[in-house]
């Protein structure tokens, strides 16, 4: 890519996708914004109502990611898919038009998407991901290297950054980022290996890709993604610089939040992306370069436990924190995560298991079976993180999210497995209160109950990535319970 190029935009939208939805211009907009499609089927609700609760999650993920999808050629709400591939949106209402990477991984992992349709996501993300040389978009904003979009539009176009729909040098800069979130290189990743775990193929994996106006195969180009971005050298930690001049947004789901200093969420992402791209090697009988990765995703483990773990000696609470600069502050998403992913493990995992189940106890984190990102004790600001474009209570800065839920229960699970029951009934019976005429749940991006707030319906990670985290964690028979 080069500074020339040219600006485009979908539609007359300028603001990002989460943005979009969270109003950060006013609360108005948050509340104003719930814009539902025409239910996708009649559903009969007594039969929904007599299913246990697994079978009822599972049937409620199936039918709202079947109203997120947009075949090639066709058209919704004004919006026309014309890249040559079927894609899922972030959502069932066309609240997001665009395809987002982070929203589409995290619709893998069952079978709630065939292999025939990721492929088809590797190939549309692949031949957008940036080129080999550093892109100015303009003073003070850049692309690096490599770099996998934030979102792709309709019309098979790149927008690196949050804020906006833009492809062209429009994108970026405050508050959105100087460089892109640094979470979708591993999405993409991920999206490659669980092409490989439905098919057992690696046909895909050794052939050509388009990327950059040439051909690749995509087993290079996993490595080149893998290893571009900015990371500490000796302990591998996913690095962000000052908000001010460099990129502070560390995943898509803080897009919204300033952090600096090292990071722990897409270091815990670039945890799990160094044991799928083992597998993968392994896989494909290179079992040096297997060895190779599995060595970083050790090297990040210990480092994520001795840099983000704050608390007592082994066996006490102890929480994982957000960042070591700005954002420095327990993270509760990313806690749960790192602890169901293995990315630590033992007593820390433990000690912070035991954090989450008190959080869960206090409600300082969960909420109707929802979660938030930080703390309601938290001192450095209230409750809200360090920084934030949105206001306190709002979006990523205090509301609740079905998101993290699965990731939270099974954490808990390790150390209270009747608490980890009980959260697990709060979701489904939150999910059951809250349906439509035609039978769906609304599964909320996000909601606060305390102002009623609450944004976009029929938003897919609230239902599918929960289900599918409980069941790769063996514990989705908790939802039976409710």
């Amino acid at each position: 890519m080069a500074a020339s190029m040219p600006e485009h935009g979908v539609g007359a939208m300028s603001l990002s996708r989460r943005a979009f939805a969270v109003g950060v211009l006013g609360a108005a907009a948050v509340r104003g914004f719930a814009r539902v499609r025409q239910p996708v089927e009649i559903t009969d609700i007594l039969d929904l109502d007599s299913m246990p609760g697994g079978a009822f999650v599972r049937e409620q993920a199936r039918r709202i990611v079947r109203s997120a999808f947009l075949a090639a050629g066709s058209a919704s709400d004004g919006h026309r898919n014309t890249t040559p591939y079927d894609l899922h949106l972030p959502g069932g209402n066309m609240g997001y038009p665009a395809f987002w990477v982070r929203d589409a991984a995290m619709m893998l992992g069952g079978d709630l998407i065939p292999a025939g349709e990721i492929e088809g996501w590797i190939r549309l993300v692949a031949s957008v991901t940036s080129g080999p040389e550093t892109w100015v978009v303009r003073p003070g904003v850049t692309v690096p290297p490599l770099t996998v979009p934030d979102h792709v539009t309709f019309d098979a176009r790149a927008c690196f950054f949050p804020g906006s729909y833009e492809t062209g040098d429009k994108q970026g800069g405050p508050p959105w980022g100087h460089t892109p979130p640094l979470d979708d290189n591993f999405y993409f990743l991920s999206m490659v290996y669980e092409h490989w775990r439905l098919t057992r193929e690696l046909s895909l994996w050794r052939g050509p890709v388009g990327w950059n106006g040439r051909e690749i195969a995509l087993r290079d180009l996993c490595e080149r993604v893998y290893a571009s971005g900015t990371c500490d050298p000796s302990t591998g930690l996913v690095m962000s610089g000052d908000p001010e001049t460099e990129n502070a947004k560390d995943w898509g789901f803080c897009d919204a939040i300033f952090k600096s200093g090292a990071l722990l969420f897409p270091s815990v992402l670039k945890f799990i992306a160094a044991r799928q791209m083992s597998e993968l090697m392994s896989a494909d009988d290179d079992h040096e370069r297997a060895a190779s990765y599995a060595a970083d995703g050790e090297s990040l483990a210990r480092a994520i436990s001795s840099t983000f773990l704050r608390g007592g000696t082994a066996g006490d609470e102890a929480w994982l924190h957000s960042a070591t600069g700005i954002g420095n502050q327990a993270d509760v998403w990313g806690t749960a995560l790192a602890v169901t992913s293995g990315a630590i493990g033992g007593t820390d995992a433990m000690s912070a298991a035991r954090s989450l189940v008190r959080a869960y106890r206090e409600r300082t984190a969960v909420r109707d079976g929802m979660v938030r990102h930080v703390l309601t004790t938290d001192k450095v600001n209230n409750g809200s993180w360090e920084r934030a474009v949105c206001a306190a209570g709002e979006y990523q800065n205090g509301g609740y999210w079905f998101t993290p839920v699965g990731w939270y229960i099974a954490a808990m699970h390790i150390a209270d497995a009747q608490a980890a029951g009980e959260l697990a009934r709060e979701f489904v019976g939150t999910l059951r209160a809250d349906r439509r005429p035609d039978g769906l749940t609304h599964a909320w991006e996000w909601r606060n109950p305390q102002t009623g707030a609450q944004a976009n319906p029929l938003y897919v990670a609230s239902i599918a990535l929960p289900f599918l985290s409980l069941q790769r964690a063996g514990l989705a028979g908790l939802l039976d319970q409710g």
